[in-house]
């Protein structure tokens, strides 16, 4: 009864100030993506010697970016996590060497992700804040780092980088 009196009485607040306020919240928070890439394992298989390459240019010396692997496995992959070997080349022939875990099924055997079915989609952040110090072409190669040979489950490997929020 009083909300509708206040809205009687303020027709701006509902008409106006109300849908800005929810789309402020929700832009807020949103960051803006500078790079998404995936590529797709034939046959859900992936072997030790596959590497994966990811390329993208970047001229913004200045800001701040978050890094993701995304990961797509479906309930054939018998194993709790995935381990992944990252080289990274920079501009300047350079490069670093970095593992990066990720754990797709808690120790119950329940899987972690979203998804129906026999696929699930997992997000990691493996380097939050990252700044592209010089303009210029990046590679990030990625290889499985598990023990097997050929990992069976695995469809999908992707990165995704979001510029961050000043």
């Amino acid at each position: 009864m009083a909300l509708r009196k206040f809205n009687a009485r303020y027709p701006v607040v509902q008409t106006f100030v109300i849908p800005f306020i929810v789309v402020l919240f929700a832009t807020a928070c949103n960051t803006e993506v500078f790079h998404n890439q995936s590529v797709h394992l034939k046959n859900e298989k992936w072997k030790a010697a596959d590497t994966l390459f990811y390329s993208f240019d970047s001229k913004d010396t200045l800001a701040s970016y978050d890094f993701y692997f995304e990961i797509r496995n479906t309930t054939d992959y018998d194993m709790q996590n995935l381990y992944l070997f990252i080289t990274a080349y920079y501009p300047g022939n350079t490069y670093s060497v970095d593992t990066a875990e990720c754990i797709l099924a808690a120790p119950d055997g329940s899987w972690y992700g979203k998804g129906m079915g026999k696929h699930k989609d997992n997000r990691f952040l493996f380097r939050k804040g990252v700044r592209f110090r010089k303009p210029g072409n990046y590679v990030i190669a990625v290889n499985q780092a598990m023990r097997k040979d050929m990992l069976k489950g695995i469809s999908d490997v992707g990165i995704l980088i979001k510029k961050q929020a000043n």
